[in-house]
C-alpha cells in the first residue's frame, strides 16, 4: 500500500484484485440494513462482526467490499459474495479503529491475505 495509509488489519482475501477503496460503514444487525433509505451504496465497504452476516443479502450486490471479523472461505457470507462477485475480506483482524465515514483502502492484490488501510486524515461524510 502507498500513499497516506494506516494499516489498521490483515484478513483472509476471497477476491485476488487490486486495491478497493471505499466509505466504512459497520453493519451489526438487521436493523442497520432496515434503516437504510435509498442510500447511495457502490462506494459502502461493509464492516461486521460475524461470519454469517446472511442479514446483508438485500444490500450485498449494492455493497463495494465487505470485511467480515470472522467467517471461513466455506462460510455462508463467503458464498454469497462469490456469487455476486462482491469482494470480501473474513477472519479479519483489526488492530486499529475503523469508524463508520473513515475511507478505506483494501489491498486485495495478494491470493490468500488481505490488508486493510484507512487513508490517514482522511474522513468521508
Amino acid at each position: 500500500m502507498s500513499e497516506n495509509l494506516n494499516e489498521v488489519g490483515t484478513g483472509v482475501n476471497l477476491f485476488t484484485t487490486s486495491q478497493v477503496r471505499g466509505t466504512a460503514r459497520w453493519f451489526n444487525d438487521t436493523s442497520d440494513v432496515l434503516s437504510i433509505d435509498d442510500d447511495d451504496l457502490e462506494d459502502t465497504i461493509a464492516f461486521v462482526s460475524k461470519g454469517g452476516m446472511t442479514f446483508l443479502s438485500p444490500i450485498l450486490p449494492d455493497l463495494r467490499a465487505i470485511v467480515c471479523t470472522a467467517g471461513s472461505r466455506e462460510s455462508h457470507l463467503a458464498i454469497l459474495c462469490r456469487e455476486s462477485d462482491v469482494p470480501c475480506v473474513l477472519a479479519a483482524e483489526l488492530t486499529g479503529t475503523v469508524t463508520d465515514g473513515d475511507t478505506v483502502v483494501l489491498d486485495l492484490s495478494d491470493a490468500e491475505a488481505a490488508r486493510v488501510a484507512v487513508a490517514a486524515g482522511a474522513v468521508t461524510v
